[in-house]
C-alpha cells in the first residue's frame, strides 16, 4: 500500500479532512469526515481564526472502534482558494550533475529552484508547481520525473500557480496555531481537475464550476490542466436563504425542503403544501411547490447572471468557442434537484454534466478537492519544497 497522507480543506462553514492514498491512479479512504464551525470563512478571508484552529484540533486525533482505527495526523495537504489566483507557463533547461549523466532528485530539485526564484506578480507568491512534460536529449519526453534516464541536459515545461501572499499567510498561521504542518499547498480547482481527469467518460476540456455554500468558483480546464479561474458569491445557501424569508421558517427546515424538493416538476392528483406557517396573528399560511419552484428558480436566474458575467471576464483572452464547453459541476450545490434541466438551455455551454466523486468512503462532492490534492501529490512530486519537516502524514494503528 502507498504511503497514505491527509488532506484538509477549510469550507466555508465547515472542515473537510480525507485520509488515504493513491493505487495505480485512484484514491483509496481511510477515512472522510466533516467538521462544522459556521460561517468563519468567507471570500478566502478567515473571520474566527482561533474557532477554525480548535476544529482542526478537534479532528487531528481520532478513532473508529467499529474499523479498529485510531489516527493522529501531524501533517496535512491544504486546499487553497482560487481567489487571486495567476497562472503562468514556464520553461527551464539544467544540466544534469551527475558524472554518469543520470538524472536523480537533485537535478529535479534544480529545475524547481529555478522557477521558484523566477520572477513573480509584486503581491503573489508561488503555491504549486505542475509539470506538463520533462524533456531529455534527443527530444525525449516524460510526464513524471525521469528518474535514473541518461542525458546530458534536463527541460521542464510547467505550469505554476500563484496567489495572493494574504491568503496564503492566513491559512499558513492557522495551520501552524494547529501545530500541523502542511505537507503541501494545492489550488483547490487544480485538485478537483486531477480528480475529474481520473474518470475516462469526461472530457479533457471543459468548465469548472464549483457550487460551495456561499461561493461560486468558475475555472477554465484545458487539456485536464488549470488555466484560469474566477469566483462569485452567490452558493447554495443563497436559495436557503431566500426560503427562511418566504416561508418565514428556520435554516434548518429551509435547507430541508430545499434538499427534499427542489425545482419539483411532479404532477400530482391533490395540491398538498409543503409546510404550514403562522403568519403571527393567529392565520395559516400554506406553502405548495409552486411557490417553492418559483423561489429556487429566483435565485437560479442571479446564479446565471453572475455566472456568464463572470465567465465572459475569465474567457476574455480566448477563442470564442469555449463559451461552448461542456459545463462541468462540482460541490454541495451541484446536487440541487432539477438544476441541470433549468440552467442547461440558458448557458452557452453544449452541455451541464453534474459529477460526483466515485470513491468508496467519499462520494459525497464537499470531498472533491480534499481526494483530488491526495492524487495530484502523488502524480507531481513535491521535490522543490524542503522547508516542510520529513515526517509521517499520520500513524495508523488497529486495536488488538
Amino acid at each position: 500500500m502507498e504511503k497514505t497522507v491527509a488532506a484538509i480543506e477549510f469550507g466555508s462553514k465547515k472542515l473537510k479532512l480525507v485520509v488515504g492514498y493513491e493505487l495505480d491512479g485512484q484514491v483509496y479512504v481511510l477515512y472522510a469526515l466533516t467538521k462544522p464551525y459556521g460561517h468563519i470563512v468567507d471570500a478566502g478571508t478567515i473571520i474566527d481564526q482561533q474557532k477554525l484552529i480548535q476544529s482542526i484540533n478537534d479532528v487531528k486525533f481520532f478513532s473508529d472502534p467499529a474499523a479498529k482505527l485510531k489516527v493522529s495526523i501531524s501533517e496535512a495537504l491544504l486546499s487553497l482558494p482560487p481567489f487571486g489566483l495567476e497562472v503562468f507557463e514556464t520553461t527551464q533547461v539544467t544540466t544534469v550533475i551527475s558524472d554518469e549523466a543520470k538524472i536523480g532528485n537533485l537535478d529535479i530539485r534544480n529545475l524547481y529552484a529555478l522557477i521558484k526564484n523566477g520572477a513573480l506578480p509584486l503581491n503573489n507568491q508561488l503555491i504549486d508547481v505542475a509539470p506538463e512534460r520533462f524533456i531529455l536529449d534527443q527530444g525525449r519526453s516524460f510526464l513524471r520525473p525521469p528518474l535514473g534516464e541518461t542525458s546530458s541536459t534536463l527541460t521542464i515545461q510547467a505550469k505554476i500557480h500563484t496567489l495572493p501572499k494574504r491568503i496564503n499567510g492566513e491559512y499558513e498561521a492557522v495551520m501552524a496555531g494547529a501545530n500541523l504542518n502542511i505537507k503541501r499547498s494545492v489550488v483547490a480547482p487544480f485538485a478537483a481537475a486531477e480528480l475529474l481527469s481520473s474518470y475516462e467518460d469526461l472530457p479533457s476540456d471543459y468548465l469548472l464550476v464549483d457550487i460551495g455554500s456561499n461561493i461560486t468558483t468558475v475555472s477554465l480546464i484545458g487539456d485536464k490542466q488549470l488555466y484560469a479561474s474566477r469566483f462569485f458569491e452567490w452558493g447554495g445557501d443563497s436559495i436557503t436563504e431566500r426560503i427562511i424569508e418566504t416561508f418565514n421558517i428556520n435554516e434548518n427546515d429551509a435547507e430541508k425542503y430545499k434538499i427534499m424538493y427542489g425545482i419539483d416538476k411532479r404532477e400530482m392528483n391533490f395540491k398538498a403544501p409543503i409546510c404550514t406557517t403562522d403568519d403571527g396573528e393567529g392565520h395559516e399560511i400554506k406553502h405548495y411547490a409552486d411557490e417553492l419552484n418559483s423561489i429556487i428558480k429566483t435565485e437560479l436566474d442571479i446564479f446565471l447572471k453572475q455566472y456568464n458575467a463572470v465567465l465572459e471576464d475569465l474567457l476574455k483572452p480566448y477563442d470564442k468557442t469555449t463559451r461552448s464547453l461542456p459545463m462541468v459541476l462540482i460541490g454541495g450545490g451541484s446536487r440541487l434537484n432539477g438544476l441541470v434541466e433549468y440552467i442547461e438551455p440558458k448557458v452557452q455551454s453544449e452541455k451541464v454534466i453534474p459529477v460526483l466523486p466515485r470513491t468508496l468512503g467519499a462520494r459525497n462532492p464537499t470531498f472533491t478537492n480534499c481526494l483530488g490534492m491526495i492524487l495530484a501529490h502523488y502524480k507531481y512530486p513535491n521535490v522543490y519544497d524542503e522547508t516542510h519537516p520529513r515526517v509521517g502524514s499520520l500513524t495508523r494503528e488497529e486495536n488488538k
